[in-house]
This record gives C-alpha cells, sequence and structure tokens, in this order.
C-alpha cells in the first residue's frame, strides 16, 4: 500500500487506543484514582479485563457490549469516545501531516475529549488536565502554528491568552455572583480557559467564549422549552466550552483575522 493510507491507518489505529485510556481518565480522574494502575475492570463487577477483550471498538463489539466476566452490559459510550478519538486524530493528520500542528493539535484535542465527559458526567473539570495542560500550552508556544507567524509573538499570544481567558471569565462569574447572589460557574471553567489561551491565544479566547455562549444558551432554552427545566439544571458550560475551543483554535484566528478584515473594508 502506498505510505499515505499506511500512515492513515497507523494514525487511526493510535488514535483508537488513546481513546481507550481516555475512557480510563474520564472514569477515574473525577473519582480521585490512579490512571495508571490497577489495570482496566469492569465498573461493575471489578473483573481484571483481558488484553483480547481490550481491543479497541472490536472487543465491544464481539463482546456483543456485555463484560466477558459478568456479563453485564457495558455502555456504547465505551467504543464512542474510542471512534471519535481516533477520528479526531485521523481528521487532524489528514489536515496537518507530520509536524508540530498536528502534535498540538492531537494533544489539545485529547484534553478537550476528556473535559467534555468529565464535566458531562460530574460536573467537573479535573485540575490534573486543566493545570497541566495551562502549562504545557505555555511551553509549546514557540512551537504553536495556531498562535501566528514564528517569534516571541507566539509567546505572547499564549501568556496573553492564557491571562484573558481565566481573567475574563473569573470576572464574569464574580459579577453574576454578586449581583445574582449565586454561584454562576465554578473555578473549573477559570482554569479550562486559562489552558485554552494558552494553545489559541486571545482571538482563540474570542471565539470559544462567543460561540459557547451561544450554543449553550440555544441549547439550553431548548431544553428549557422541551423538558421544564431552569436554565441552571442544564448542561455545564464545559460541555460547550471544549469543542468551541476545539474550533478556535483550529480556525479562530483566521476567522477573527477575516472579521476585522471585512470591518476595516466598511470603513
Amino acid at each position: 500500500m502506498p505510505a499515505e493510507p499506511l500512515a492513515s491507518i497507523l494514525v487511526l489505529a493510535v488514535g483508537l487506543v488513546f481513546g481507550s485510556f481516555l475512557n480510563v481518565c474520564i472514569h477515574r480522574l473525577p473519582l480521585g484514582q490512579s490512571v495508571v494502575a490497577p489495570g482496566s475492570r469492569c465498573p461493575r463487577c471489578g473483573a481484571p479485563v483481558r488484553a483480547w477483550h481490550n481491543v479497541p471498538v472490536v472487543s465491544w463489539i464481539l463482546l456483543r457490549a456485555r463484560c466477558a466476566a459478568c456479563r453485564e452490559p457495558i455502555s456504547w459510550r465505551y467504543p464512542a469516545v474510542e471512534a471519535l478519538t481516533g477520528v479526531s486524530l485521523l481528521f487532524l493528520w489528514w489536515a496537518y501531516g507530520a509536524g508540530s500542528g498536528f502534535a498540538i493539535a492531537s494533544l489539545f484535542a485529547l484534553a478537550m475529549i476528556v473535559l467534555f465527559f468529565t464535566d458531562f458526567d460530574h460536573q467537573l473539570l479535573p485540575d490534573l488536565v486543566t493545570l497541566p495542560g495551562f502549562l504545557v500550552g505555555i511551553a509549546v508556544a514557540w512551537f504553536n502554528p495556531f498562535l501566528g507567524d514564528p517569534g516571541w509573538d507566539r509567546i505572547v499570544r499564549s501568556v496573553a491568552g492564557a491571562a484573558l481567558g481565566s481573567g475574563l471569565l473569573w470576572g464574569i462569574g464574580a459579577l453574576y455572583s454578586r449581583l445574582r447572589g449565586v454561584e454562576a460557574m465554578g473555578f473549573g471553567d477559570v482554569k479550562m480557559m486559562a489552558m485554552v489561551g494558552a494553545f489559541t491565544g486571545p482571538s482563540g479566547v474570542a471565539v470559544t467564549l462567543f460561540a459557547a455562549s451561544v450554543v449553550g444558551a440555544a441549547a439550553g432554552l431548548a431544553l428549557v422549552a422541551a423538558k421544564g427545566k431552569s436554565l441552571q439544571a442544564t448542561l455545564p458550560f464545559g460541555c460547550f466550552l471544549a469543542p468551541a475551543a476545539m474550533a478556535a483554535l483550529l480556525w479562530g484566528r483566521r476567522a477573527v483575522e477575516g472579521y476585522l478584515g471585512l470591518l476595516h473594508l466598511g470603513r
């Protein structure tokens, strides 16, 4: 086979394996458990998962979505996370090829997938993802093509993005809490936006917050109308920040530059 199809297959396979690990992170991090030891085990009966029962997606299909030991059902979400991770890395490989763009975008995507599902399940954005993610974002800023042209400006944009993302979200939350007397959001969102800003810069922060707010408000109003819930009982904000941040990393800077260009032409 040509080298490119082989490379794509390898990236997809590696992505599926990473997806299996992300399932472990999503399940264990909110519980304060190690993601390294013990090995994978059934969440219902605690039986260790044998290696041949732990092949991403394939084992779930062959086992007919049941644990090999206790025969209890295995959620469809396990292979869904694996497939999502594999397809995400494959898309990034096709878009950027070998290089820093693919590596940085893949790392960011893995973190966003974990944060989406932990916030969905537990309304929790683990510090073990957001704080190291913030530090990594600053550390790799020099090599990050999503922060603009090479040079020290990338470092400046990374630091400015982290400060803007965390500071803006903290300020909005503090103001809302003071005016309404209830907590608007947890510090997990603030730390997550510090990480997002470190990877995407100020323009990425603006796109992330705008897109997450618009989509989150629309989804919240739809749930209120459909199920009679209050806005505070709808999906946590991290579930909207994560996909918005991924889009902002890939296309945010160009979107902002294009918008500013249109404003300049309109004068």
